[in-house]
């Protein structure tokens, strides 16, 4: 059942309008959240990870600096296999 929750889980970037990654992430609790983020590469809001509910209520002003953040330092990322 774990893994079927966020398989039904579908989320649409706020930016480009592409489906986003879904994860669930397990608390210590035992709980779980649903984290996502966009991978799409043109998008302005690529590389930003959140969860599920504090991505839906971000107001725009919040989403305009994660935007402003990918274009002055754009994301990167070093593979595991690279080590």
């Amino acid at each position: 059942m774990f893994e079927t929750i966020a398989a039904n889980v579908r989320v649409f970037c706020r930016d480009c309008g592409q489906p986003m990654a879904v994860i669930q992430q397990e608390t210590l609790d035992g709980s779980y959240y649903i984290q996502v983020t966009c991978w799409q590469p043109n998008c302005s809001l690529r590389g930003f990870t959140l969860s599920l509910d504090r991505y839906m209520n971000l107001p725009q002003p919040l989403l305009e600096a994660y935007r402003q953040m990918n274009h002055i330092y754009p994301p990167q990322y070093v593979r595991i296999d690279d080590y």
